[in-house]
C-alpha cells in the first residue's frame, strides 16, 4: 500500500470493490471477508502502513479499516485546524488515535517480534534516509530494533513536515525514524524481496495487488 496520506482512503475503496466481488463469489456478506485470509504478506508506507497493520495484524475487514483510517485522519487533521502546523500536537494526536484502535482490538502494545501475522512497515532512519527500515510483525533472521506496534506505525506515518520523529531503541542507542522514505513510496519491490527471503526464491507468487494513493 503506497504512502498516500489521507488519500489512502482511495486505496481502501479499491480493495473494498475486490473484496465485494470475492464475497459475491463466495455467497457471503462483505463484512465476513477478511483480506488477512487471502494474502500471505501485506506491507505499506505512511498511512498505507497503518492500513497494512489494520488489515493484517488486527484482522479487520475493509469497512472496519476505513472507519479506523477516518478516525485517525480526523484526529490528526481536524476540519477546524489552522494553517500553523504544530508537530508536537499532531504527534500526540496521532499516537492517541492509533493507541485507541489497538485497544479497541484488544491488542497489547507489545513488541512486534512477539507477534506472528505477516505485515511489514517501512520508515526512514534519520541518518540513512535512502535506506528503508522495515518493521515486521513476525520474527526474521538477523537483528531487530523490536519496536512496539504503536511506535512502528507512528514511525512510518511521521512525515517531518507534520510530525516529530519517532525514537526507537534503548535510551543510549536510540535511533530516530520518520515516514519519508526516499524511493519507497511504493513498497512493492521491497515486499517482493521480503517474500523471497521468507518463502524462498523458487516459491511462485500467485498474485500481487499494489494499491496507489489516487493522487
Amino acid at each position: 500500500l503506497d504512502n498516500g496520506g489521507p488519500g489512502t482512503y482511495s486505496q481502501l475503496l479499491i480493495l473494498r470493490e475486490q473484496m465485494s466481488r470475492l464475497a459475491s463469489d463466495l455467497q457471503v456478506a462483505e463484512d465476513e471477508v477478511y483480506p488477512a485470509d487471502y494474502f500471505d504478506l501485506m506491507g505499506g508506507v505512511g498511512f498505507g502502513g497503518l492500513v497494512a497493520i489494520m488489515l493484517g495484524l488486527l484482522r479487520m475487514n475493509v469497512n472496519e479499516a476505513i472507519d479506523g483510517l477516518l478516525d485517525v485522519t480526523s484526529c490528526v487533521f481536524p476540519d477546524d485546524s489552522s494553517d500553523v502546523i504544530d508537530r508536537e500536537a499532531n504527534t500526540n494526536n496521532l499516537r492517541g488515535a492509533i493507541e485507541g484502535i489497538l485497544q479497541t482490538k484488544i491488542v497489547s502494545l507489545c513488541a512486534l517480534a512477539w507477534l506472528t501475522l505477516t505485515s511489514a512497515l517501512y520508515a526512514a532512519n534519520s541518518a540513512h534516509i535512502n535506506h528503508p527500515q522495515v518493521f515486521r510483525t513476525y520474527s526474521s533472521r538477523g537483528s531487530s530494533l523490536n519496536p512496539t506496534i504503536l511506535d512502528a506505525v507512528c514511525a512510518t506515518i511521521s512525515i517531518p513536515s507534520h510530525f516529530l520523529p519517532v525514537k526507537i531503541g534503548l535510551p543510549r542507542r536510540q535511533q530516530a525514524f520518520f515516514g519519508s522514505v526516499t524511493g519507497a513510496n511504493n513498497p512493492t519491490r521491497l515486499l517482493l524481496d521480503e517474500a523471497s527471503t521468507m518463502y524462498g526464491k523458487d516459491r511462485r507468487v500467485a498474485q500481487i495487488i499494489s494499491l496507489g494513493c489516487g493522487l
